[in-house]
């Protein structure tokens, strides 16, 4: 996973493309010191399952996905296929059998990997009845940022589902050039997961240049506490 990381935030900051996870996480651990400890448990159980072979010997995760479609207008009430488009590029994209695998730069061949994680959108919602995984919410509000009031529906956003259970994708009109973000593990349990702008969520009808279904793939990297490969993380 790190490596996949590390193509793609590679490729996408030649490209100018705004990922603002990074500020989000320094934001969290000032207003709560206190997720530090958190961060550096999460980091010694992450170094103890190495150690122990638990990467050779652990199976394919699949996870079930909810999207949260948050629209005022009626071009970001994307449709169902765009959805699927980009939960095929996330399964792609994880098991390293995205069409462009082989253009991986020479230095990563070595590492590059199927990360054994599998997508699929949720087929129960949190009570237990049947869904598609998809959650449309119309709101007055006509641009979103990093505050995270997308992912609150007293806010003109859409509640999370349980992050033990699913993982939280939101769609919607960000503004200010920002085409998503994420929070990285430890975080509060009612902000976990994935923001996109609606512009580059997706493949079909998607804007380019982003509109490979990469700043997902991108952002799902830090939520699963990948950091940029230029060493925002200090290192």
């Amino acid at each position: 996973l790190p490596v996949l990381l590390l193509l793609v935030g590679g490729s996408l900051r030649a490209q100018q493309r705004t990922c603002a996870s990074h500020d989000v996480l320094l934001q969290q651990l000032k207003e709560n010191p206190e997720m530090q400890q958190i961060r550096d448990a999460i980091e010694q159980q992450t170094t103890q399952f190495i150690q122990s072979g638990g990467v050779k010997d652990r199976v394919v995760v699949t996870i079930p996905v909810v999207v949260h479609v948050v629209w005022n207008t009626a071009a970001e009430n994307i449709s169902d296929s765009r959805i699927l488009d980009q939960i095929a590029v996330l399964n792609a994209d994880f098991r390293r059998l995205n069409a462009d695998a082989p253009n991986t730069p020479s230095y990563f061949q070595g590492v590059a990997a199927d990360c054994e994680i599998n997508f699929c959108m949720a087929q129960r919602d949190p009570s237990g009845n049947a869904t598609t995984g998809i959650v449309r919410r119309q709101t007055t509000v006509t641009s979103f940022s990093t505050n995270n009031n997308v992912k609150y529906t007293n806010n003109g956003g859409s509640n999370a589902w349980p992050r033990d259970q699913y993982l939280n994708l939101w769609v919607c009109d960000l503004g200010s050039s920002l085409l998503g973000y994420a929070q990285f593990p430890g975080g509060p349990a009612a902000t976990d997961g994935v923001v996109c702008d609606y512009a580059y969520f997706g493949t079909t009808g998607a804007t380019a240049p982003f509109n490979l279904g990469r700043t997902a793939t991108h952002e799902l990297g830090h939520w699963l506490n990948c950091y940029h490969i230029w060493g925002d993380d200090g290192t």
